[in-house]
């Protein structure tokens, strides 16, 4: 009796608590399915603003090519609805303002510039429409069951149909909504701040219900057939649980750690298959552990066949007895190339291994490679001139004439100028590192600066080039570093004259934007493919690296210009169209005005 009372003490309690965690399951089951619609939207904000981001990409690329920039200047109404026409998802509206734009889509707008003015603009245009609504779906990753739609003036628009809202859920919560004769549950956000255009992401009421249902019946079920079988070897079994209970916590307390470990680890068993893939690993190599646990190591992991091979494997952890170190491996991820740094231990269930990533080490090394044999490159002609121009003038100075000795002279002086300023860019790009570069902060007068660095840079060049100089009336003085500006402004010409290597002409102009005075360099050479524009500003990186087209360089100059402008709060950038010349520009704050006596 004391036996059977205690027992039925024991399942009250249990069924009671059954009972409350099936109804926690069911809520939870609502819980994550509000929560899964949340991350949906936030995935549809994304691929939205992709959307907008490419739109305004195409605006600026449209407004940067001659074609629209000559029809805009032209006034050719008819070239310009013929362009239109051919892209399909913009507008070209002519004048200094482009309007309010579309209510029935989302806008990015970019001004057309030509000849220093606002000639037009190029408008990209994101409809609200099904169209768009299918690619956000494509690409935003919803999870199973959920579907992606615009609210806008009371219709409910899908990828596949437009229905009218008969109810509405509040915006950044989630809710009950009708359309269609359907219910769904859903959260909302305004697209582009626009009042009555929602973005939704929508998952039907009846499939939450019996998902909630299912949960709470599966879990009460279990829970009720458990209790007999606790009930029945609680005593026999109390021993065995409480050392299961101290096991589990320790699998937990491990678990947490190998959660948290900044290695990817993973655990390939016997038979090849991946046991173990922590979150790390799905840090550093992008695939998923729900795509490749219990799978193939051979089928999930890129090139496991050959790299596996190359890994030492250790037969107990610190081993000491072989000199085993991890080995860099590559790992190709889609079109991205991964350096790992990995070694493994041999357990009884299999192979764990543990990597880091040391794709950056390896590409700044590779860097630092590519520096020395381009240094030694560049160090080793002007020093071959040097030392012939020298050799020449000790052993046979006396026998030379004076237009030769004269001529000699002038190579020792261009190439030890050549060898100071490379001198001058490793040591620079040293100080810019490592952040001890002083860089003052005054004013200066730009007009004077362009026209001394202009003169200046006319004693070096050819007749074959010309270099044009524009400045704009009444420049208010600038705030920075008068001396780093022409070294920005000099490394800028000389990278002109480089890239022209037929000559032509090179404009250098100053001229006041807002509240910033902007430089301008533009010249007519081979130009600049628009992939290589951004990257044309990192350190060591050259258009040209094997010389293809004769054209040397440390690869340091531009990302000098770009620590130093950005050293004095400003902003540099390029223009260009390849073949085309280029246009380098960068803008310094105007430096505080000094009011004027009455």
């Amino acid at each position: 009796m004391r036996l059977g009372a205690a027992l039925l003490l024991l399942a009250l309690p249990l069924a009671v608590a059954v009972w409350a965690v099936g109804n926690y399951a069911a809520q939870r089951e609502r819980s994550n399915a509000d929560e899964q619609l949340a991350a949906g939207l936030t995935a549809a904000a994304g691929a939205y603003r992709n959307e907008l981001a490419d739109a305004a990409r195409r605006a600026r690329r449209l407004a940067g090519t001659h074609r629209v920039q000559r029809a805009f200047l032209a006034d050719r109404q008819g070239e310009l609805r013929r362009i239109e026409r051919e892209r399909g998802d913009v507008r070209l509206v002519r004048g200094t303002s482009a309007g309010t734009g579309s209510s029935s889509a989302a806008a990015r707008m970019v001004p057309v510039v030509a000849r220093g003015r606002t000639v037009g603009w190029v408008i990209a245009l994101v409809p609200f429409d099904r169209d768009t609504v299918r690619r956000l779906t494509e690409t935003a990753g919803l999870a199973e069951g959920q579907r992606l739609a615009i609210a806008r003036g009371g219709s409910v628009i899908f990828a596949d149909a437009k229905h009218p809202a008969e109810t509405h859920p509040r915006l950044r919560h989630a809710g009950d909504l009708r359309t269609g004769g359907l219910g769904y549950r859903a959260v909302a956000m305004l697209l582009n701040g626009r009042a009555g255009t929602e973005l939704l992401a929508l998952e039907r009421s009846s499939r939450i219900d019996a998902a909630a249902s299912s949960a709470r019946w599966r879990v009460t079920g279990v829970g009720f057939g458990l209790i007999a079988a606790l009930l029945a070897i609680a005593y026999s079994l109390a021993p065995a649980i409480a050392r299961s209970r101290v096991t589990r916590q320790q699998r937990d307390q491990a678990e947490h750690v190998l959660d948290h470990v900044g290695d990817g680890i993973f655990l390939v068993d016997r038979d090849g298959l991946v046991r173990l893939w922590n979150p790390a690993a799905e840090a550093i190599t992008g695939l998923r552990a729900g795509a490749v646990c219990n799978k193939p190591a051979e089928e999930t992991i890129p090139g496991w066949a050959s790299l596996a091979a190359l890994i030492p494997v250790a037969s107990k952890p610190g081993d000491r007895d072989h000199d085993l170190g991890a080995e860099t491996v590559p790992l190709d991820i889609g079109d991205d190339e991964l350096w790992l740094s990995i070694i493994g231990v041999s357990l009884a269930e299999g192979t764990v291994y543990a990597f880091r990533d040391v794709t950056r080490e390896r590409r700044l090394e590779e860097l630092r490679s590519d520096f020395v044999t381009t240094i030694s490159h560049e160090l080793r002609t002007p020093l071959a001139s040097l030392h012939g121009a020298a050799l020449t003038l000790r052993e046979h100075g006396d026998g030379l004439d004076s237009w030769t000795q004269h001529e000699l002279l002038d190579m020792i002086a261009v190439q030890s100028r050549r060898l100071a300023d490379l001198v001058e860019e490793i040591l620079v790009t040293g100080q810019l590192d490592s952040g001890s570069l002083r860089v003052v902060s005054e004013p200066f007068d730009p007009e004077e600066l362009v026209l001394s660095v202009a003169s200046a840079t006319r004693l070096r060049v050819g007749e074959e080039t010309t270099i044009d100089v524009s400045v704009t009336a009444g420049l208010p003085k600038v705030k920075g570093d008068a001396e780093r500006t022409r070294q920005v402004l000099t490394n800028l010409l000389d990278n002109a004259i480089k890239y022209s290597p037929t000559g032509g002409r090179i404009d250098l102009a100053v001229e006041t934007e807002g509240e910033r005075v902007r430089f301008l360099v533009r010249d007519e050479g081979l130009g600049i493919p628009l992939g290589e524009q951004e990257r044309i500003f990192d350190k060591f990186y050259r258009l040209d690296p094997n010389q293809r087209r004769g054209i040397g360089g440390s690869g340091l100059g531009l990302y000098i210009c770009r620590e130093l402008v950005r050293s004095m709060n400003g902003r540099i950038w390029v223009q260009s169209d390849p073949g085309e010349g280029a246009v380098f520009m960068f803008e310094l704050p105007v430096a505080e005005r000094v009011p004027r006596a009455a």
